[in-house]
């Protein structure tokens, strides 16, 4: 028998799994043991941990009062969109739970919050644009602190992501796993706080921002977890990610007449605009992956085929359109643009839905660079191809290859070259960024409203927001 594979210990899990000496696999908002056996985990319930004594809030008098009770909902309806139900929302909704405030004269506290914040001032803000482009930079950089000191939850999340950043850069540091768990249950609290009371034109720009860096959360601390596979830590798929950015496009339709004219408008914008072709006249790259679809449907409800068909065509469509200009604004925007119905068979392991989720972490490979993205392709085409019968495996022969490329991925390794046919407004349709996307299919689709209400106008042009 071969010697047992050997496995790096966590040393950040929930203290259930520590009690019950299992490894724990650190998933956010609740860890996979906790979500298996339907018991709480103190992951989601900040009370539960025990903040680390470096942990600070600075509250104003006015912010101290209203910390211990649900915000109210704004009483003008002119400025306010109410949230919409739960399962549109990347966690669950909890009542929210009182937060602990420390010392604010601590000269530690002071120097671990100075730290984290400097670290995501000049180190992670510059990571996290969607695009290459100085406007959406310098809105992390710059709008989106300026808007934390204002909003607890956004400044929980920024100094979360910072200190999951400097985890990636100083792993040898205890106190970091421990001080990302303590924000960012925190800011996951007051988040789901802010939601219940409504999306303002005070609380709407903060929000989204905080939405996003649950989201950069979500994927970046998958990187920490061991290698998928081994019989100390199966694969499981990530689900919370794709979950987490799905959360963004929620509040980016419910936000959006306060998001318009916002300072962070730059960090929407710097997504180019949608010009999916769903219906190719000539063959395109993914084509293998629609392959026998008609005869999946047939075995499903007729209720369900049409959302289903729309939901892998539409998935597929978007691998298409990225994999011909692998930029990183096209390739992170694939968990937020699927549909629901695809999420769901994300959820469910459906082979087809599972094979195009591998080949769109392989394609992360193209921004290898970006911290919070570095080795995904690698291990997470790994855990889902352990998950796949053979002649899905076959199908996948472009994700493994790439996301098991040595050095750099070139237009040999790649699959032909890159912009080719796209014609000369480089896949966009004619459209400038998705922010003008945005408007033209809200207006067209009666005003804000709900995604359901129209999420066919919004997939004609692209966008699956149902």
């Amino acid at each position: 028998m071969p010697p047992r594979r050997s496995h790096k210990k966590s040393r950040a899990g929930c203290q259930r799994c520590k009690l019950r000496k299992v490894k724990c696999d650190e998933a956010h908002p609740i860890c996979g043991n906790c979500t298996k056996h339907g018991v709480p985990c103190d992951f989601d319930d900040p009370s539960a941990l025990s903040p680390p004594n470096s942990l600070v809030r600075y509250t104003t008098p006015s912010s101290s009062s209203n910390s211990s009770s649900t915000p109210k909902p704004s009483p003008s309806s002119s400025t306010s969109h109410q949230f919409p139900p739960s399962p549109n929302l990347p966690f669950h909704l909890d009542p929210p739970l009182p937060s602990t405030t420390l010392s604010p004269y601590s000269p530690t506290s002071r120097a671990t919050e100075l730290r984290l914040l400097h670290t995501y001032t000049t180190l992670t803000a510059p990571t996290l644009a969607w695009g290459d482009t100085p406007p959406a930079a310098l809105a992390w950089q710059l709008a989106v602190p300026n808007l934390a000191f204002n909003t607890p939850c956004l400044m929980d999340a920024l100094l979360a992501i910072a200190a999951l950043h400097l985890r990636a850069l100083t792993p040898s540091d205890p106190s970091l796993p421990r001080l990302f768990h303590a924000y960012m249950a925190s800011a996951l609290s007051s988040y789901t706080a802010t939601l219940h009371s409504g999306v303002t034109a005070e609380n709407g720009p903060a929000l989204f921002a905080t939405a996003a860096l649950i989201a950069f959360q979500a994927s970046a601390s998958r990187r920490f977890l061991n290698e998928p596979g081994s019989e100390a830590e199966p694969y499981s798929l990530p689900t919370q990610w794709f979950h987490a950015f799905q959360g963004v496009k929620t509040v980016v339709i419910a936000a959006w007449p306060f998001l318009r004219s916002s300072d962070i408008r730059p960090i929407i914008s710097a997504q180019p605009a949608l010009a999916l072709d769903l219906h190719p006249s000539r063959p395109a790259f993914f084509d293998d992956l629609l392959v026998g679809l008609d005869e999946q449907l047939e075995a499903l409800p007729e209720g369900e085929r049409d959302e289903t068909r729309r939901a892998y065509e539409h998935s597929v469509a978007y691998l298409n359109w990225a994999h011909a200009r692998p930029e990183k604004a096209r390739i992170v925007g694939f968990p937020a643009t699927v549909s629901r119905r695809f999420i769901e068979l994300v959820d469910r392991a459906d082979s087809r839905a599972l094979a195009v989720i591998a080949s769109f972490f392989a394609m992360t490979r193209a921004v290898d660079g970006a911290w919070w993205l570095s080795g995904v392709a690698l291990k997470e085409v790994r855990g889902i191809l352990g998950l796949l019968d053979e002649e899905w495996r076959e199908r996948v022969g472009w994700a493994v290859r790439v996301a098991e490329w040595e050095g750099e991925v070139g237009e040999d390794v790649w699959g032909g070259r890159w912009g080719e046919g796209e014609g000369v407004d480089g896949g966009s349709g004619g459209w400038g960024d998705v922010s003008e996307h945005i408007e033209f299919v809200l207006t067209r689709g009666g005003g804000m409203v709900e995604g359901e209400a129209y999420g066919g106008v919004a997939e004609e042009y692209g966008m699956a927001l149902d």
